[in-house]
């Protein structure tokens, strides 16, 4: 329980909402030409590596960082716009495998710009994408310009919610360094119920109240400060320690001088 105290009052003091476009990338409402070129580039090179013979539509940057919902955290979330029809007609099996290859691209691909980390998606031009805040990079213009329209939250409900799952994620984490092959099942089953229930609340937030929502902003608390992370090395812990037979240790010869 350590812990509690120190997020809590990350929580309280953590703004949800900027006052203005993040200054290292927006001046006014105009985007770092140095930081335009680098992302194009970046974008182009993914491209490359995708081996695929479909024009790109476009090249876009969305999210936090194209919003007045920035912090420390967000990344610059960069989409290539193909026509995935003109790949495969079956649209689904073509996100996947470019899915797949995405992820592997920026795994092996880490790029930090001004502090923020760079992430590459593979995005269906027919593909219905929601965004109060759109740039096209490879336009140099705003598509969806974000409405600065600050929300009312009450911290202190987002704070009561994180200390909770906090609570439970530590009290998991202990019983793992305790439990035995039959505990652990258990265990294991007690996380994906709680990562469930998280992604769950999160979606269900989403619908209802949109990013500003009590339990979207619990999940970001909890991703930004590590608990996701730790919740999903518990599940790994877990599902080791099931299957997992000690290792052999090989005894000394008492017969040797060394």
């Amino acid at each position: 329980m350590k812990y509690l105290h120190e997020y809590t009052r990350f929580i309280t003091e953590n703004e949800f909402y900027q006052n203005g476009l993040h200054p290292s990338f927006w001046k006014g409402e105009t985007f770092d030409p140095s930081t335009r070129t680098k992302l194009l580039q970046i974008a182009n090179d993914f491209y490359t590596d995708l081996k695929i013979e479909v024009p790109i539509e476009d090249i876009q940057l969305t999210g936090s960082i194209a919003n007045y919902t920035w912090t420390k955290y967000s990344d610059l979330d960069i989409h290539l716009l193909l026509d995935f029809s003109k790949i495969n007609e079956d649209s689904d099996l073509v996100k996947k495998g470019l899915d797949g290859q995405r992820f592997i691209w920026n795994l092996r691909h880490p790029v930090v710009i001004k502090d923020h980390d760079v992430e590459l998606y593979a995005q269906d031009i027919n593909e219905q994408h929601t965004a109060s805040g759109l740039y096209s990079l490879l336009k140099g213009e705003w598509l969806v310009k974000p409405k600065w329209n600050p929300p009312t939250i009450d911290p202190r409900d987002v704070s009561r919610k994180v200390e909770s799952f906090i609570t439970e994620i530590e009290e998991i984490e202990k019983l793992i360094t305790q439990a035995d092959s039959s505990d652990s099942r258990g265990l294991n089953d007690r996380v994906k119920v709680l990562k469930d229930k998280i992604m769950k609340a999160r979606k269900e937030g989403l619908s209802d109240a949109g990013e500003f929502s009590i339990e979207n902003l619990v999940f970001k608390n909890l991703r930004n400060n590590g608990w996701i992370e730790r919740l999903i090395d518990a599940g790994s812990n877990s599902y080791s320690s099931i299957y997992s037979e000690p290792k052999n240790v090989d005894k000394p010869n008492e017969t040797s001088n060394f």
